[in-house]
């Protein structure tokens, strides 16, 4: 199998993916949170990352994904505990959600937020949601994984592989399509299961 990188804007490029053609999906597009790294001194942004952006088109992209995914197949949406009760009900409209995965990123600490008037953000949320009915490939594990950040300093949002891979390892067989609408730098690609 082969991995394939298609450039362009994910609404419009969805459009041209065949229907049923995708067997999981795995995503970690902007949070809608409007993030900068307030300690950098160039106070790095991720563009397109304020709400409205995100927010407005939801709709639009949960119809595309689910026209892709085939029956049985599953979505891993990667979010934030302040973003997740809107996901959840917008994403609840076109997938059946199972869980709330909570990746914890290998530490107790962390340098992002109000580092004196809050708890350390040391972890992240995955929605597990399916269309159908999907089966796990490996057995059953708690829904709270630990995994290292990764060490990719110039994408500080990175996954770590062993997390990707973990997911692709329980929702996929070889040779499966799996897709990543938002790939960043590619990290998918990395993580891969038999070309998937």
């Amino acid at each position: 199998m082969e991995s394939k990188i298609i450039h362009g804007d994910c609404y419009e490029e969805l459009k041209n993916i065949k229907e049923n053609s995708i067997d999981l999906i795995i995503t970690d597009p902007p949070y809608g949170i409007d993030f900068y790294r307030a300690y950098k001194k160039n106070k790095e942004k991720i563009v397109g990352d304020s709400g409205f952006e995100v927010m407005v088109f939801l709709d639009e992209l949960l119809s595309e994904l689910n026209r892709v995914l085939k029956e049985g197949g599953a979505i891993y949406w990667f979010t934030r505990f302040d973003v997740y009760p809107f996901l959840f009900i917008k994403m609840n409209r076109y997938f059946t959600i199972k869980n709330q995965i909570i990746w914890h990123k290998g530490i107790e600490t962390t340098g992002m937020g109000d580092r004196k008037g809050n708890y350390a953000n040391n972890y992240e949320s995955i929605i597990f949601a399916v269309k159908g009915r999907h089966i796990l490939r490996k057995t059953i594990c708690g829904a709270v994984w630990s995994f290292k950040l990764s060490k990719n300093k110039n994408n500080f949002t990175e996954k770590p592989v062993d997390i990707i891979k973990e997911i692709i390892e329980y929702s996929s067989d070889r040779g499966d399509t799996v897709l990543d609408p938002f790939v960043g730098c590619g990290v998918l690609s990395v993580g891969k299961r038999g070309g998937a």
